[in-house]
């Protein structure tokens, strides 16, 4: 025994001793560290390292509060609350109002807490009402996994699904929803490349679907955006409500039956706290950003066509090319009668659109019905408002009697936006504008309108209503006499007025607010060579940059 401890000795003399967990060995002569001692010594001197205790308790077989009857006991003061402890009824509902506005990722998170959880959310088809894969990593969707979860149930409930820019998924999955989703409303496939005319049809013929985007869709084989556009405009595309109840089921495995079954009475619960709302037919619709959408896809839109419910149409930058795109106004009217969003901003890119109707007289247009419910018009040749950001316009063919045939009845009309509409006059605005309209924003940046009388007409008929003004690039047409116009407008919050000629005098004169207005959020003077630099300066440290 002296001699294993003396050879122990010159050991440690030669090497040096070890410090820290890792034993690193240092030869400095200090004497930090002399505690250490390796496993080894420890059993030798029969004592044990001390272990720290597991985070988890490992027994979860049993929750600490249930009873054997399988109720579960009152909370006591003294002990820690347990998740697990909660009855299934209750986290379901948990569950559900933290999966109410989007299922992804939330869903994929909650099963990575524990076995349980992952159990029950794997069980509730109640949390995939509302499924949006854009944004997130946790769920990359593929044909096979959207199949599985529309065959198996899971999506029986789900109402809004937005695919947008997805890759690799094709028509299977858009059949599988059209078998799986007998309660689809909202469907978004957007920016996508693997889906047909043929598998958006499926869809539309099997889900009630009142909302739906084709936005900038690349058809296979390059196909033309007016394929997708015949299936909505034709009977190809119209929804065939099920004859019974039982008619829902007809053609579904067993776990989806069972699945629906299931949460049959959940479904109608939560209903109850909600109008019910007949489906009538497809009451917003997208197809902004298609290059490939040309006169004969409009025709089919507002000619051939009757969309009886529709209430919004988007067609922002739209066209293009294909040449100008050419509408009919009248024939929207007709086929669109309860239209309140009408979004054409650079319909047709640098060539426009026109109207076919644009030689009938004013007499000839007072007699259209026209837009009554038209609450938002952008025909602008930008599709870019100048208010966020500058702007880009291409050609315009709106003239003040294509303004008027659109908007002369429109008595609900908040928004309009008609920059970079060169070709329009101060009369044409004056007459177009029906004067009960509660006009919130106008946006005249880079028209032909932009006048100081067009802006003390609009503040002396609009200024209880009007928060907005974009009258951007103005140049000599626009002088203090808007400044102090715009000054009256008690709600104004947002105003631009660059590249005009105001001077500092009547930047001051706007920024001074009367008491009880609304406090401006917003001053774009960029470009006005009257104002001087410093309070340029003033003015964007205080509202910042346009």
């Amino acid at each position: 025994r002296n001699d294993v401890e003396a050879m122990a000795r010159s050991s440690a003399s030669r090497h040096g001793r070890r410090i820290g967990i890792l034993g690193v060995e240092v030869n400095d002569g200090s004497s930090a560290d002399e505690d250490y001692c390796p496993d080894e010594e420890l059993r030798k001197k029969g004592k044990r390292r001390r272990r720290i205790a597991p985070r988890v308790p490992a027994r979860r077989n049993k929750v600490r509060n249930e009873r054997k009857d399988g109720t579960h006991a009152p909370w006591n003061a003294g002990t820690r609350p347990d998740w697990t402890a909660l009855p299934s009824g209750t986290l379901s509902t948990i569950f559900r109002m933290a999966c109410r506005e989007n299922a992804c990722p939330t869903v994929a998170r909650l099963q990575r807490v524990c076995r349980s959880w992952r159990d029950l959310s794997r069980m509730d088809p109640m949390l995939w009402t509302t499924v949006d894969f854009l944004g997130t990593d946790w769920i990359r969707p593929t044909t096979a996994t959207l199949r599985k979860w529309c065959e198996s149930g899971l999506w029986c409930r789900v109402t809004n699904v937005s695919l947008r820019n997805t890759v690799k998924l094709d028509d299977q999955v858009l059949k599988a929803m059209a078998l799986g989703c007998p309660f689809l409303s909202d469907l978004d496939v957007s920016f996508t490349d693997g889906f047909t005319a043929a598998g958006i049809a499926d869809v539309l013929k099997s889900c009630p679907i009142r909302s739906l985007q084709v936005e900038c869709v690349k058809c296979p084989n390059h196909a033309n955006i007016l394929d997708v556009v015949r299936v909505i405009a034709s009977e190809e595309g119209r929804y065939r409500k099920p004859e019974s109840a039982e008619g829902c089921l007809r053609g579904k495995g067993e776990m989806w039956i069972r699945a629906f079954q299931q949460t049959q009475q959940d479904w109608h619960d939560t209903k109850n706290d909600e109008p019910e709302r007949i489906y009538q037919g497809l009451e917003h619709l997208s197809i902004a950003n298609c290059p490939r959408f040309t006169s004969a896809a409009m025709q089919r839109l507002a000619g051939s066509a009757s969309f009886p419910f529709l209430s919004s149409l988007n067609l922002t930058n739209a066209g293009g090319a294909g040449g100008q795109v050419a509408v009919s106004i009248k024939a929207l009217q007709t086929s669109c009668p309860l239209l309140s969003e009408l979004r054409f901003n650079s319909l047709g890119g640098l060539f426009g659109w026109t109207s076919t109707s644009a030689a009938r007289s004013k007499a000839e247009v007072s007699k259209d019905d026209g837009f009554p419910h038209l609450k938002v018009c952008e025909i602008a040749a930008s599709g870019v408002n100048s208010l966020v950001s500058g702007s880009r316009f291409g050609e315009s063919q709106v003239y003040d009697s294509v303004l008027y045939e659109v908007i002369h009845k429109s008595e609900k009309l908040s928004e309009l936006d008609i920059a970079g509409c060169s070709k329009l006059s101060p009369n044409g605005l004056k007459e177009a504008l029906h004067p009960a309209a509660p006009l919130r924003t106008i946006s005249i940046g880079h028209s032909g309108v932009i006048r100081d009388e067009v802006l003390e007409y609009l503040c002396t008929n609009y200024k209880d209503s009007i928060e907005g003004v974009d009258a951007a690039g103005a140049g000599r047409h626009v002088t203090d006499r808007s400044a102090v116009a715009l000054s009256r407008c008690s709600g104004l919050s947002v105003v631009s007025l660059g590249g005009s000629a105001i001077t500092d005098a009547g930047v001051q004169c706007l920024s001074k607010r009367t008491p009880g207005s609304a406090v401006l959020q917003q001053m774009n003077i960029s470009g006005c060579r009257s104002v001087s630099r410093d309070l340029k300066r003033q003015i964007l440290a205080k509202y910042g940059e346009p």
